[in-house]
């Protein structure tokens, strides 16, 4: 039987390497899938996975369980990671990483997702991330606010100008097809 996601926290924060690695097993999975969206790039994707939970390993014993939960404390360190590499990192070209997603994303379960992807790779990242936390994770805008590092009223600014963006882009592109 597995342990509740506090004892298994509680656990690793006291030194305990088995419990650390099921919680970082359980979620790695969903760590993965919030990076390949917000990157759009699976080997990126992978590594800055693999950055989060290094990181997460490293500052366990800081997780506070009442301030967010695990899910949103890791959702953060992925998102101040793809920030800091975004600074370092030169355009990779977008045909490739295009292809190599829709690769990687064969068994994604929502086929709307493909259906707007050129439109989600157009908008800026810093509206990117909060609509897919907002949208495809279900976070609250406060939850986005705390992942982001922004004011509550800002994520929500930043999700519906996205929203608004990508309505605009696919009722110009429903234009030119017709």
């Amino acid at each position: 039987m597995e342990e509740p996601l506090e004892v298994l926290i509680q656990k690793a924060q006291k030194g305990e390497e088995e419990a650390l690695a099921v919680l970082l097993t359980n979620h790695y999975d969903s760590v993965y899938r919030f990076l390949l969206k917000v990157t759009f790039d699976p080997d990126y994707a992978a590594d800055l996975t693999q950055e989060t939970m290094t990181k997460a390993i490293i500052a366990i014993k800081s997780y506070k369980i009442k301030k967010a939960t695990f899910s949103t404390w890791l959702f953060q360190i992925a998102t101040n990671a793809f920030i800091d590499k975004k600074r370092k990192r030169k355009h990779e070209d977008q045909y490739v990483r295009m292809q190599r997603l829709q690769w990687s994303m064969k068994e994604e379960p929502h086929a709307e997702w493909l259906d707007i992807q050129n439109v989600l790779l157009k908008l800026d990242s810093k509206k990117r991330v909060p609509l897919l936390l907002k949208h495809y994770y279900g976070y609250s805008y406060e939850e986005i606010g705390r992942i982001c590092q922004i004011r509550t009223g800002t994520a929500k600014s930043r999700v519906n100008s996205a929203v608004d963006y990508i309505r605009k882009e696919l009722r110009s592109d429903e234009g030119i097809r017709r």
